[in-house]
């Protein structure tokens, strides 16, 4: 039997609970608009005072459009990220309570056709999404562009307020948008589409545990396999949505086709069609490929089915092996994946080159760093000198300045070949 939550608890979700229908009923007296441009405003704030998430963005950008966007694209493409983040937060206050009338005045749709071609088998539709744009204009609208006689659905997260839970459902319900917890049972999901439902699913975060390992942006992470299943056991069609905004207090929605057949692979290509229709309007504050701190130069999740490999993989992950003078050949890492890694090599100036070490061998030299400060700024250095960003370090038996710098600045470090260890 659960055990009833403490008086501390209850009183702490009732204040949640005030302050988000002050903020509801403050927001709520705003224009789409007002609210954008208030809500831009705070989101550049944040994109300026929190250097954790401004790095988690920067890397998240720089690993998705590495080789396609320069760095000063990229540096205003993350200010840009932050503004439409709170600009799409607040105004979805707005866009929850709208009327039908007022959502078809600030939404617009695009390629309507392939949502009604996608329905004509009778079989459902599944909607590959990303945590993009305004997101309460989506589910207020969803259930509006269902055909006659079928509903719309969306997985989602219950929240750990019961109160806020309540209200978020109910605002998401009053158009007819069935709610399905992300902790429910699968068969529900599969029987809501044998009868024709439409269903929205959040592909964009990782999955570890479930996941299925497949290129994403270039690079092989794990990605939830859910619509993929859910397709081939149900024999639904597979769709992409987008959110984008077209101008401030403005968004369009946009169907796009799947190309190919119902794979993991297939539906996380049709996922970087949908947030590749404006970057700006996603939401790149998670850190989609993150790296383990205890491991860092482990991969997460299972290994890739036949057909892809590690080597298969555009993008590798970054490590830089930081030596000291007269080093010998470092130990290598275990519970590494070969094909996945590119390794790089940090040598003090005032040392000759390792004769161990090949000659294709990508080496930085660096000066004498007698000051964490100065080991910081090397660290960074090397970070920019390449396209795609350092994923971790390792610096086999100390020095502990470089270990203890790398824990200020956020970056992975391994000391053993077996990670922190």
């Amino acid at each position: 039997m659960r055990k009833p939550p403490s008086f501390t608890r209850r009183l702490q979700w009732r204040l949640e609970y005030a302050i988000y229908l002050t903020v509801e009923k403050l927001i709520g007296l705003l224009s789409p608009r007002c609210a954008c441009r208030v809500g831009g405003w705070l989101g550049s704030l944040v994109g300026r005072l929190s250097a954790r998430h401004r790095r988690i963005v920067e890397r998240n950008l720089r690993i998705a459009f590495a080789g396609e966007k320069s760095p000063a694209e990229l540096e205003l493409l993350a200010r840009e990220v932050f503004c439409k983040a709170g600009a799409n937060l607040i105004a979805s206050f707005c866009t929850a309570s709208m009327t039908p009338e007022a959502l078809n005045r600030v939404v617009e749709m695009e390629n309507p056709e392939v949502l009604t071609e996608a329905f004509s088998t009778g079989k459902g539709v599944i909607g590959v999404l990303a945590h993009m744009g305004n997101w309460e204009a989506l589910a207020q609208k969803f259930p509006q562009v269902m055909p006659p006689g079928v509903q719309a659905g969306e997985i989602y997260r219950p929240l750990n307020n019961p109160l806020l839970d309540a209200r978020v459902v109910a605002t998401r319900q009053r158009m007819g948008l069935r709610l399905f917890a992300k902790s429910g049972n699968p068969l529900a999901l599969a029987s809501f589409l044998r009868v024709g439902g439409g269903l929205g699913i959040m592909s964009d975060q990782r999955a570890i545990g479930i996941g299925e390992t497949v290129p994403f942006f270039g690079r092989l992470t794990v990605c939830t396999p859910l619509p993929a299943v859910l397709a081939r056991r149900t024999g639904a069609r597979v769709v992409g949505i987008s959110v984008t905004t077209t101008s401030r207090g403005k968004w369009r929605i946009k169907f796009h086709p799947l190309a190919g057949e119902s794979t993991t692979e297939n539906c996380m290509r049709l996922l970087e069609v949908v947030m590749r229709e404006s970057p700006s309007d996603v939401f790149w504050l998670q850190d989609r490929w993150r790296v383990s701190f205890e491991q860092p130069q482990y991969a997460p999740g299972k290994a890739p089915k036949e057909g892809v490999t590690w080597g298969t993989a555009q993008k590798k992950r970054r490590c830089l092996v930081w030596l000291e003078a007269g080093a010998g050949p470092v130990p290598a890492l275990q519970h590494v994946e070969p094909d996945d890694l590119a390794l790089e090599y940090s040598v003090p100036a005032e040392a000759p080159r390792p004769a161990w070490l090949g000659d294709d061998a990508v080496l930085h030299v660096r000066p004498v760093l007698n000051r964490r400060r100065l080991i910081a700024e090397e660290i960074s250095r090397i970070d920019r000198a390449a396209i795609l960003p350092l994923d971790f370090v390792y610096a086999p038996n100390g020095p502990h300045k470089v270990v203890a710098v790398c824990g200020q600045m956020g970056m992975p470090v391994a000391t053993t070949p077996e990670g922190n260890a």
